[in-house]
């Protein structure tokens, strides 16, 4: 890899983190969180491959391709642990996650 697609591909993992990230701590909502990182991942991936000198063709099936599975995975991932998380609250009788920054007071 040359030096600019090293910038790219850091690019590239900070997106895929701020996408796990935003969807576990719910910055926004899932379907934007999802759909930025989802796009942020297949550009970057084409500018990767366009930093390699390949072909216009070839990057952006590239980015298509491996862009879109990273992205997915990340996704899928991500979700799956927040589901998982949703349940077990569920389970131990919480209806609603907790604002941390509120206390209860009860006598």
């Amino acid at each position: 890899m040359q030096g600019l697609a090293w910038v790219f591909f850091a690019l590239f993992a900070l997106v895929l983190a701020g996408m796990y990230l935003g969807i576990r701590r719910a910055w926004a909502a899932p379907g934007t969180v999802a759909g930025l990182g989802m796009v942020l991942s297949i550009v970057l991936m084409s500018l990767i491959s366009f930093a390699q000198a390949n072909m216009p063709a070839q990057a952006i099936i590239v980015g298509v391709l491996l862009g879109g599975l990273f992205g997915g995975a990340t996704l899928a991932v991500a979700w799956y642990f927040q589901s998982h998380e949703m349940r077990a609250r569920f389970a131990a009788g919480e209806t609603y996650p907790q604002d941390e920054t509120q206390t209860e007071t009860q006598p």
